[in-house]
């Protein structure tokens, strides 16, 4: 299989691969390639593999993983949007998605707080949007029985949310890039925040705030040191998925974390559903 990733090492419990590392199949053919590397896979649920779609679903079913599933994002799909009946669409949007999870028996979903291509001051009126959507997003974990985490973004003056404290989650929870966090200059302070609920963990490396374009590089080939952030997932029972979108840097990232003894005990205690 020329898809496979190069290395014959089987990840521990909660460390997971995501589904976008073969994106160009379907996800049937994505589960299929990364069952025997994983017990965990981030679903990234559009294109190919949205969850929308009833046949992924039924995939997802039959695959006996454990799943966290990574909602949409694009720039359409704005959280603090000032059109009101487009804030509304980007949460009903992300109340199908996590109904598509909590159908698949996903451990939590993923969603993306407000992001913009170029820095500057924010107008009060999308952050008050923002905290709308944060509060009916609450009212879905709710309503569907999945936790819902919100993942930080790169860099400053480009979201609401880089750093701790930037964005009152209220009972969601906090899904930790340590990629982005390493290029907005956040990631200790996210490891050493009290008040985070974290629920999951992106983990990949970039050279810091040198590298604003995110270039999910390989664990080694960069700044973040993944002991920390393995340590504290595995102290708060979070997930964590090594967040490549192609084979050669998933495969870089497991053997150095082979290589530093990091692969011998499970992220997490759960299991997939037998």
């Amino acid at each position: 299989m020329d898809d496979a990733i190069d290395t014959q090492t089987r990840l521990p419990v909660g460390l997971g691969l995501p589904s976008l590392l073969y994106g160009r199949l379907s996800l049937a053919e994505a589960l299929e390639l990364l069952a025997p590397r994983t017990s965990l896979v981030e679903i990234h649920s559009y294109g190919r593999h949205s969850l929308l779609c009833a046949e992924n679903r039924g995939a997802a079913e039959r695959g006996g993983l454990m799943f966290v599933v990574h909602g949409p994002y694009s720039s359409e799909l704005d959280p603090a949007s000032l059109d009101e009946v487009r804030r509304r669409w980007v949460v009903n949007e992300h109340r199908r998605q996590a109904e598509a999870a909590a159908e698949i028996g996903a451990r939590c979903y993923v969603a993306h707080p407000d992001r913009r291509p170029q820095a500057g001051p924010f107008d009060p009126a999308s952050g008050d949007a923002l905290r709308r959507t944060l509060a009916e997003l609450e009212c879905v974990q709710d309503e569907v029985g999945l936790p819902i985490g919100i993942e930080n973004m790169p860099g400053y003056g480009l979201s609401h949310f880089s750093a701790p404290g930037d964005l009152d989650l209220g009972e969601l929870g906090l899904v930790l890039d340590c990629g982005h966090a390493a290029i907005s200059g956040t990631l200790q302070a996210f490891l050493e925040d009290p008040a985070a609920d974290l629920v999951h963990v992106h983990l990949h490396s970039n050279d810091g705030p040198c590298e604003p374009d995110d270039p999910h590089r390989p664990l080694g080939q960069g700044i973040v040191d993944a002991a920390p952030v393995l340590a504290l997932a595995r102290t708060v029972g979070a997930t964590v998925t090594l967040e490549h979108d192609d084979d050669a840097a998933a495969a870089a990232s497991i053997s150095y974390l082979a290589a530093r003894g990091l692969l011998g005990v499970g992220v997490t205690d759960a299991a997939p559903d037998a």
